[in-house]
């Protein structure tokens, strides 16, 4: 049996006092756009932390979030007025328009799912003209898909926990494919310039040196392939669904 994927202990404790080095460089990415960013989503955006720091480095912008975890959102909400976080679903977004945002960020997430598809085709959605999706997470450079659940060590009567589902590199340009709204995709590895150590918990990620020096990714399952899936939304307005 595989349980509900909840997030609260792991994302309800106090914020940082320096942004994670993910958030800097993420929305490093999106400045180097040259858009002119007047609206992000952050889809998955837990107690808003990304979007906090989103909203002081794009203080024009309209900061809005999607988080699946009631009390998630309620926490978030509570922490400040710059930001505003709805209660929903990514594979179904219903309670966002058509093209709302010009910055949509999904991150961590995607690999939740049995099915990328849904939730990839919600954020093309609710994406505007000229505007771009970030989705970071997992990707296999080999052309295979796996489903991946985990339980803790002689923990056998525990439900099986998602998270950590892999999709090929090729499967996603076969989606893409058919989106007429995304007319060019691009991948690029995150890599962290300082080591993170082994945390008590195995399923935390870490990294490791590899054999040219470079720091890969990895937890208690298997290494992680984390890469940042950047999609160009075109000029055309035609809504696809």
């Amino acid at each position: 049996m595989v349980s509900d994927y909840k997030r609260t202990e792991v994302y309800s404790g106090p914020e940082a006092a320096q942004p994670k080095h993910m958030f800097v460089w993420l929305c490093n990415k999106l400045a180097d756009t040259g858009i002119a960013c007047g609206s992000i989503l952050d889809v998955g955006a837990a107690t808003g932390d990304f979007l906090r720091y989103a909203a002081s480095r794009f203080p024009n912008a309209t900061c809005e979030g999607l988080e699946y975890d009631r009390e998630l959102v309620q926490i978030g909400n509570a922490k400040a007025a710059a930001i505003k976080l709805h209660h929903g679903d990514a594979n179904s977004m219903d309670a966002l328009n058509d093209q709302a945002f010009d910055a949509v960020f999904l991150t961590g997430t995607h690999s939740i799912f049995e099915d990328f598809r849904p939730s990839f085709a919600e954020c093309i959605r609710v994406a505007r003209p000229g505007g771009r999706v970030f989705i970071t997470g997992l990707f296999n450079d080999y052309p295979v898909d796996a489903r991946i659940h985990w339980r803790y060590a002689e923990r056998f009567e525990d439900d099986w926990h998602p998270g950590y589902n892999l999709f090929s590199k090729a499967s996603i340009a076969a989606f893409l494919a058919g989106q007429p709204r995304v007319p060019a995709h691009t991948f690029e590895k995150f890599v962290l310039p300082f080591d993170l150590e082994p945390q008590q918990d195995p399923i935390r990620s870490w990294t490791e040196p590899g054999d040219t020096g470079e720091r890969n990714f990895r937890n208690g399952i298997m290494p992680l392939n984390l890469e940042l899936l950047t999609l160009t939304i075109g000029s055309d307005s035609g809504a696809e669904r």
